[in-house]
């Protein structure tokens, strides 16, 4: 997408998942153990402390900046900082912490853990506590402490939704705001606790929002001056031109300078300038502008001054005929300089990569060279040319360091965020987006902290951190409240997060909002609009959203982009026509097929086409058709035998069953109010299941999400998903070789716990056996040994990383170019010649990252380079798993259908272990 932040994808993803939850309840369980027999220790030696110890009611100043909603907790005194970051352990009371857990006062000890600085001991007895907005802001309060930014805002969200007076969690999200660096929403929220009246808290909110808004509004004003001096001279040319004041901002000051330069009508004006070209050049070095004044300073400016009058008014947006102007400016040879700037500014007006080399041919100024640049990635996005779109940006980044131009790296940063959010690279998009924001505010250009942040805000929103990303929009409203473009921005992303949390008239008010000051909606507005045209219709949604289809053009929208633009008019047909809608959605699916490999929006587009037509068939009642269209979606013929076919979107689910007997059943659902959660129990409905009961094995056909959670259908059927082509595999002429992959060593940077080494007991059996171990086992050893394997265990951790796949990779040990992950490209590029049994023992390896098109995942990597089945977890799995996938192993060697040897194992283990949960997160993959 050339510009994320205009992107209809925002409503689309399939959900969020914890960061490091493993090692998190891991270390509680083992907290929770020491903590309890700490207590029943020293309470029979602990002589029964002064409640202040509980509390440490008896410090002049208050332990924690966070509040606790605890009355002992929450005495109001004044906060130091500790000399240390982070928070300081302090010596915990046992004895009285003793007597309170005999009590069952599970919620005090934690409390009194908390305070002592002991956050995982708090967690952990949190865990026994009923839930309640008390219990939930203490646990955020216990995220904050600990760095858990986004756990934090998303359990103080859900509490003042349900407990808006809650001062304690207003407090904390006003402290979290302000550590998050969004200081006029932290503010605004210590004024709304300051409105409270509470004694203390209420002078001490009241003084951190005057401190808040004070530091912010100095920053602002001083760009804001210097702005408006740049502008009142750009409109009045006698205008003064203080260079103290303007170049406390050199890259503003700088970006200004060649509108100033070019706008000049004579020779006495250019040479007005050469001042603060001369300050300009001295920070960054060179003779760039001081050379541009006197070039230009001995111009003929007799053709030119009507020129130059002209730009101004294509500078300040009131020029009657940009694409006119341009046109006679390419007919003047002496004013290519007018015409590079023209062109930077009008992109609906065509142009070429040829046209702006000729341009550039005598520039040697590095900020106009690279501003080119930045142009021709965007061209090369246009005509499909990604990958040198990136190499072109890339290679800016370096220039602007080497140059001293930061805010060309901040603009350069801004634009491979935009790259990396549309294709789907969210972590490298929310990176770079976090370090031009970071750049923007070392500078005080105010203006580009603005854009950084809707950056933010698009990268979070994708991975539907909704909470995260509604704190950064909200922030970028509170500062530019009377900025058209971005007002029009904020709202129509915050509409787009109002739809993720099943909200439409929610949505339909920011959506209003967006529209206000006359804005265009852009394809994203489009994509609302079709959503609210179901949801809240309003007769003016069908007008707006063609005139906005209207508006899509190769100049300015990639392939990719257009695509989708069909499908946002097959979706909102689909809903009046079904039969008319369902012809353009299968348009829209024509037109993605040859852009697959280019462009993310083209994959994008084809899965949600592909669900619309699923969903729609189940609105209809013509669930066959729904069954058909979800397995072509797949890629799959429909199986043999019993079947299940699911697809949602949004609201709506379709579920099909054909039974043993060839019966075909399906159930049509639009009721659902929140988002799918991880585990799918219930999803089909229990009429259906029945008819699944007398069937040897289920096929199930799932398009994304579903594909990747566990619970769709009971852990008493022997089921599995369908991925493959549906063809057994033949058993493998080879002779067995079953590797094994442990101990490995993944790069320190990605924190990641030692996973226990594969027991030998798990391994008998294995008649051949190689086993890569520690530094042995990189992606390159690894896939060379299982293209030979009949059986694969893999014990390592799946970790998300968007610059590397579009799916879970495994974390290996590095190899000497620094590469350490096993990815699904990289598989799907090799065959695995013994059509192995694979075992993935990474920790939720068929867990997907929260992005909408799942057609990468590993398991399906594997089943394409030739692996017969593939068991993977969506949850962690605990160090004794190996037992059970060498017993599943054992069933299948001995003739058993993988997905009933699943079964009958997982029913063996809960039988043996009631409450064992695991291995009904157990997914099998055929």
């Amino acid at each position: 997408m050339a510009d994320r932040q205009d992107s209809p994808r925002g409503t689309r993803r399939s959900r969020s998942t914890g960061l490091g939850r493993a090692g998190f309840w891991v270390g509680l369980a083992f907290c929770m153990a020491a903590g309890f027999g700490a207590v029943r220790f020293w309470k029979q030696r602990a002589a029964g402390p002064e409640l202040s110890s509980l509390w440490l009611s008896d410090l002049p100043t208050r332990p924690l900046e966070v509040r606790l909603a605890h009355p002992a907790a929450d005495v109001h005194r004044r906060f130091v900082p500790p000399v240390e970051p982070g928070p300081a352990a302090r010596p915990v009371p046992l004895g009285a912490l003793s007597r309170l857990d005999e009590r069952g006062d599970a919620y005090g000890v934690a409390i009194s853990y908390l305070l002592h600085g002991y956050t995982e001991q708090a967690l952990a007895h949190l865990s026994h506590v009923p839930p309640s907005p008390d219990r939930d802001t203490a646990q955020a309060a216990a995220a904050l402490m600990r760095g858990r930014h986004d756990e934090a805002l998303e359990l103080l969200d859900a509490t003042l939704e349900a407990a808006p007076e809650s001062p304690q969690a207003r407090w904390n999200r006003a402290v979290l705001m302000r550590e998050l660096g969004l200081s006029l929403v932290a503010a605004t929220t210590f004024e709304e606790v300051a409105a409270q009246g509470e004694p203390g808290w209420s002078d001490e909110a009241k003084e951190q929002a005057r401190s808040l808004r004070a530091r912010f509004q100095e920053r602002a004003d001083a760009w804001k001056t210097a702005r408006d001096v740049l502008l009142a001279r750009l409109r009045t040319p006698d205008a003064p031109l203080p260079v103290e004041t303007v170049s406390r901002f050199p890259g503003l000051a700088r970006e200004r300078f060649y509108d100033l330069l070019w706008a000049a009508e004579d020779a006495a004006r250019v040479r007005e300038l050469l001042p603060l070209a001369t300050v300009l050049d001295h920070a960054s070095g060179g003779r760039a502008l001081e050379d541009s004044v006197e070039r230009l300073a001995v111009m003929d400016f007799t053709r030119r001054a009507p020129l130059a009058r002209e730009y101004v008014q294509l500078v300040l947006e009131q020029h009657p005929s940009p694409a006119g102007f341009i046109e006679r400016l390419r007919q003047e040879e002496t004013a290519r300089d007018l015409l590079l700037g023209a062109l930077l500014r009008t992109p609906g007006v065509a142009r070429t990569q040829e046209e702006l080399r000729a341009l550039t041919r005598d520039v040697s100024d590095p900020w106009i060279l690279l501003r080119v640049e930045v142009e021709g990635a965007r061209l090369d996005d246009l005509a499909g040319l990604g990958a040198q779109a990136g190499d072109r940006l890339r290679a800016a980044l370096t220039g602007c360091r080497e140059h001293k131009l930061p805010l060309r790296c901040v603009d350069v940063l801004t634009r491979l965020s935009q790259r990396a959010t549309a294709s789907n690279r969210l972590v490298e998009g929310e990176e770079s987006a976090r370090a031009a924001w970071q750049e923007a505010a070392a500078l005080g250009e105010w203006e580009r902290e603005g854009a950084a942040l809707v950056m933010l805000a698009n990268a979070t929103r994708f991975q539907r951190r909704v909470a995260l990303s509604r704190a950064y929009l909200t922030e970028s409203l509170a500062r530019q409240p009377d900025d058209c473009m971005a007002r029009t921005q904020a709202h129509r992303n915050l509409a787009s997060l109002a739809l993720m949390r099943f909200r439409p008239q929610e949505a339909r008010n920011e959506m209003e909002a967006s529209l206000a000051c006359g804005q265009t909606p852009g394809l994203q507005g489009a994509w609302i609009l079709a959503d609210l045209a179901r949801l809240d219709p309003r007769p003016s949604d069908e007008a707006r959203l063609r005139a906005e289809l209207g508006r899509v053009t190769p100049l300015m929208e990639n392939a990719g982009r257009r695509v989708l633009a069909t499908l946002i008019e097959g979706r909102f047909m689909v809903a009046r026509d079904w039969r008319k809608g369902q012809q353009v959605l299968r348009r829209a699916i024509a037109e993605a097929e040859p852009l697959l490999r280019t462009y993310a929006d083209a994959r994008d587009a084809r899965v949600v086409a592909f669900q619309t037509l699923a969903v729609s068939a189940g609105h209809a009642g013509a669930f066959r058709e729904a069954l058909d269209v979800v397995a072509e979606s797949l890629q799959v013929p429909v199986p043999e035998g019993c079947v299940l076919a699911a697809a949602v979107e949004d609201e709506r689910t379709v579920t099909v069953v054909r039974g043993l007997q060839g019966q075909v059943r399906g159930h049509y659902d639009a009721s659902r109010t929140q988002p799918l959660r991880d585990e799918l129990t219930g999803l089909v409905p229990p009429e259906l299941v029945a008819l699944l009961r007398d069937c040897p094995r289920v096929a199930v056909l799932a398009a994304p999400p579903l594909d990747s959670r566990a619970g769709i259908l009971p852990p008493d059927l022997a089921w599995s998903y369908r991925v493959g082509t549906g063809a057994q595999a033949p058993p493998p002429m080879k002779a067995p070789l079953h590797v094994v992959v442990s101990d490995v060593e993944p790069p320190a940077s990605l924190r990641l716990a030692r996973l226990p080494s594969a027991a030998d007991a798990d391994l008998e059996g294995a008649q051949r056996l190689l086993r890569l171990k520690g530094m042995q086992a990189t992606p390159e050893r690894v896939l060379e040994a299982m293209e030979q394997a009949t059986d694969i265990d893999i014990h390592a951790h799946g970790v998300v990383d968007r610059a590397l796949s579009d799916a879970t990779v495994i974390a290996l040990s590095p190899q000497q170019d620094g590469h350490y992950a096993l990815t699904a490209e990289e598989l799907r590029r090799r065959h695995l010649h013994g059509a192995p049994l694979v075992v993935l023992g990474a920790c939720s390896a068929a867990r997907l990252a929260p992005i909408l098109h799942q057609t990468s995942s590993l398991p399906q990597a594997f089943l394409a380079s030739g692996a017969r089945a593939v068991f993977a977890a969506t949850a962690d799995i605990p160090n004794d798993a190996g037992a059970f996938f060498r017993e599943v192993r054992e069933r299948i060697q001995a003739g058993a259908e993988p997905s009933q040897a699943l079964r009958a194992e997982r029913l063996e283990w809960r039988r043996q272990q009631p409450g064992m949960s695991w291995v009904d997160k157990v997914l099998l993959y055929q």
